[in-house]
């Protein structure tokens, strides 16, 4: 098994060096549309916020940010990059903060997570309970079952001048559920080279499951934004305003 600290740098290398990920446009992206749909948001929370690349930009847009995160390594990391955030230990799919935020963000492909319909209707719903009314959740899907491409091989190197990483990933399916496979190189001078190889299994679920699943939460307005880079959109959705009295 990696130290913690390997499994944050190799994620941060892969992403951000070999799959040249822009966390800065990223953020910058969503917190305008956010904006779009809410002009006065001033806080936000990032739910499955890894190792904080992203609240790292959104500290800059926002009056108040906080992140979630379930695995230790990438938590640690957000917490020791975001001094001052609070970075919570925390399941997506059940959390509850003691307060509510104008945005909440759930971000690459971080809901794939959820192993059933059951528990994607749960995570909206929990994602829901920590939003204001007529707040904007910020939703980036994975793979739905029509666009998922099964078998090849993904490869990806990086370095960062002491660092050296090579990835290799290799995916497959049975039925709805999706299963990456993942060896892990990393070398440095005075430790050597380290392997280790982890698998991530991620359900593929329908446009319309996402979409049920966004209105049984409460929330409505929903938009599909095209992605930038893959077939996968961005969805934006706002929590109702509860009625005034008559």
């Amino acid at each position: 098994m990696p130290h913690d600290q390997d499994l944050a740098a190799a994620y941060e290398l892969i992403y951000t060096v070999a799959a040249g990920k822009d966390y800065q446009r990223e953020a910058y992206d969503i917190t305008d549309l956010i904006r779009r749909r809410n002009p006065a948001a001033d806080s936000l929370l990032d739910v499955a916020c890894g190792t904080g690349l992203h609240l790292s930009h959104f500290r800059h847009s926002f009056a108040h940010v906080e992140g979630l995160e379930l695995a230790e390594p990438m938590r640690k990391a957000a917490a020791d990059r975001l001094d001052g955030v609070a970075v919570h230990v925390g399941d997506m799919r059940d959390f509850r903060l003691t307060r509510t935020f104008s945005a909440v963000t759930c971000l690459f492909s971080s809901i794939g997570y959820a192993r059933s319909v059951q528990e994607l209707n749960q995570t909206l719903l929990c994602l829901a309970a920590h939003l204001e009314p007529g707040g904007v959740l910020v939703l980036e899907p994975w793979f739905t079952p029509s666009q998922w491409i099964s078998g090849p091989v993904d490869t990806g190197t990086a370095a960062d001048g002491r660092r050296h990483l090579t990835r290799m990933c290799v995916s497959r399916n049975a039925g709805t559920t999706s299963t990456l496979t993942m060896h892990y190189l990393l070398g440095e001078p005075d430790t050597g080279i380290r392997h280790w190889s982890e698998e991530h299994t991620l359900t593929l679920f329908t446009d319309e499951q996402y979409r049920s699943a966004i209105r049984q939460a409460g929330l409505r307005d929903v938009q599909w934004i095209p992605g930038a880079h893959d077939r996968r959109p961005r969805i934006s959705a706002v929590k109702r305003r509860w009625a005034r009295p008559s």
